[in-house]
């Protein structure tokens, strides 16, 4: 890995161990229609360095018994090829896997969000996507959750104009995936999908609202929290989920558990869930805009779009990219 020399913003985040995060980024110089370029940096104890990737990468997560072995990898899901990249610490070889149905080249698009539940890594994505890693092979896991697309109702000799407009009303477009172990897995998504594996078929839950749901997790007093649009925030066990009264007006996008208490990130912020009431939080940063949140080791990182800061329950630490300066 080298260090980084161009001005970024930040997608994705996640603690690897107590002042070492690793990080998805975007570089400033490429047209925001381009996505034909990734950066994944690292933070460790107050240096940075950065690898480059072929594709923007949507989604980042560290893997802690990669090949069975239990060394740890640093997992990134690129948004739109249909490669998931390894990085093993110690190891100068980068492995790259081809999903199934990305071979050749064709790519698989709109990757979402990709995590470790269990021995098992997770990801998902638009099309009502979701793929399984187990054994050290990507496996189709959307069996129950995937619908009819339009590349079927073309098959089947629909007009484009009404292929069209059923795959509209089929789709299932997911958005983030958590699991408390591998027979208790949640996938939302867009117009409020929830979608719950209960270790043997995906069963949906009752849509507790229509907006988008950006981001699940989780949490450690064992409910499960998804957030989502114009202030949503639901909460619910299995395929049982209602929303919760925020009075918040903004967009939720990440979620995370620490300290005891369920943290929300936002457009305009962080936010906490005391007694059932969304509270503001003051980092001492402003009003931000919040890319990402993860919890481990003491500490919970918040990646904003510009920045990084660090809580560990009583401060707060900014640390910034050099080259955003």
């Amino acid at each position: 890995m080298a260090k980084s020399q161009a001005s970024v913003e930040f997608l994705d985040g996640c603690i690897i161990e107590n002042d070492y995060f690793f990080t998805s980024t975007r570089m400033d110089a490429q047209p925001m229609d381009e996505y034909d370029h990734g950066r994944l940096q690292w933070f460790d104890d107050g240096e940075w360095f950065y690898q480059d990737r072929n594709w923007q990468v949507s989604s980042v997560c560290v893997m802690s018994n990669f090949a069975g072995d239990m060394k740890r990898a640093y997992v990134a899901l690129e948004e739109s090829s249909g490669i998931v990249g390894f990085y093993v610490p110690g190891s100068e070889n980068l492995i790259d896997e081809i999903l199934p149905g990305a071979e050749n080249g064709h790519g698989i698009p709109s990757l979402t969000d990709i995590n470790q539940i269990g021995t098992s890594l997770y990801l998902c994505g638009y099309g009502g996507k979701v793929m399984q890693r187990a054994a050290g092979k990507w496996v189709a896991f959307d069996n129950g959750l995937k619908t009819t697309g339009l590349g079927d109702y073309l098959r089947q000799g629909m007009p484009l104009s009404e292929a069209l407009e059923a795959d509209d009303i089929t789709q299932r477009d997911m958005c983030a995936v958590d699991g408390y172990s591998e027979a208790a897995i949640f996938c939302v998504g867009r117009e409020g999908l929830i979608f719950y594996f209960d270790g043997n078929m995906w069963l949906q839950a009752e849509k507790p609202t229509n907006v988008d749901l950006n981001c699940v997790h989780c949490a450690g007093d064992g409910f499960v929290y998804a957030g989502g649009n114009n202030g949503v925030l639901v909460r619910g066990k299995g395929n049982h989920f209602h929303a919760l009264h925020t009075g918040i007006h903004d967009n939720f996008y990440a979620a995370t558990w620490f300290d005891g208490h369920l943290y929300v990130g936002g457009l305009k912020g962080l936010y906490r869930l005391d007694k059932d009431e969304l509270r503001y939080v003051e980092t001492g940063q402003g009003n931000f805009k919040c890319r990402a949140l993860d919890a481990g080791h003491g500490q919970m990182l918040v990646v904003a779009k510009r920045w990084l800061s660090v809580f560990d329950g009583m401060h707060w630490k900014r640390i910034d990219h050099p080259d955003n300066i």
